[in-house]
């Protein structure tokens, strides 16, 4: 909850409870299963390495939000809308979450 009072800016910002860190899911299909449209080289390195850093940085923005929601930093929660939406709305489209 987010609550201004006046512009003097005494800010109140309460997280109601601590996220839990999101991991990436394992495919339900091998890395091969694709061929010869898709090497399995090709899904390994973008399950494993692109798709994981949407993952690690959704985790990092969720992060970065909840301390600036502990020290009441308004920029700060602003500040990572953008990441945590860019980065959670790729999670969710690849992972139909």
């Amino acid at each position: 909850m987010l609550r201004l009072s006046r512009p003097s800016a005494n800010i109140a910002v309460k997280s109601s409870r601590a996220f839990s860190k999101f991991k990436l899911p394992d495919l339900s299909y091998d890395y091969g299963a694709l061929e010869p449209v898709i090497s399995a080289e090709i899904m390994q390195l973008h399950h494993s390495k692109h798709h994981n850093a949407y993952v690690t940085n959704l985790n990092v923005a969720l992060a970065k939000l909840e301390e600036s929601q502990h020290k009441n930093d308004v920029s700060g929660v602003i500040a990572q809308q953008a990441a945590i939406r860019f980065n959670g709305g790729i999670f969710r489209f690849l992972h139909h979450v």
